[in-house]
């Protein structure tokens, strides 16, 4: 797994499952404004989940909680198309979630600068 993932939705819903590794948390932006947190991992009786849902539509972001590396795998149904795949905007994200700025600017590469 990469260390951590920008802010992008999934059209379509979505299973993450844990295989090894350290855990790695979640951070769930939700159509609603909410902003939950998941840490998927392999250790249930600390809270960890070893398989997580999440519904189209909801932005999210990862890193690893601790370590270096994690083995995970996803499920998406329907299939995963990456014309489907839009990586979050810093400016629009803002716009549409202001109480969650901090988080956004934490997950959200910077626009390339336009050519000209």
């Amino acid at each position: 797994m990469v260390p951590d993932r920008s802010l992008a939705p999934d059209r379509s819903d979505i299973l993450h499952f844990h295989h090894h590794g350290e855990p790695i948390t979640y951070h769930l932006l939700h159509p609603d404004g909410r902003h939950s947190t998941a840490v998927l991992g392999p250790d249930p009786g600390q809270g960890q989940l070893l398989t997580l849902a999440v519904p189209g539509g909801v932005w999210k972001a990862s890193h690893l909680t601790a370590g270096d590396h994690a083995l995970i795998s996803e499920a998406v149904a329907p299939g995963f198309d990456y014309a489907d795949m839009t990586l979050g905007r810093p400016d629009e994200l803002i716009a549409r979630f202001p109480a969650h700025a901090e988080l956004i600017h934490r997950y959200c590469r910077p626009a390339p600068p336009s050519g000209g």
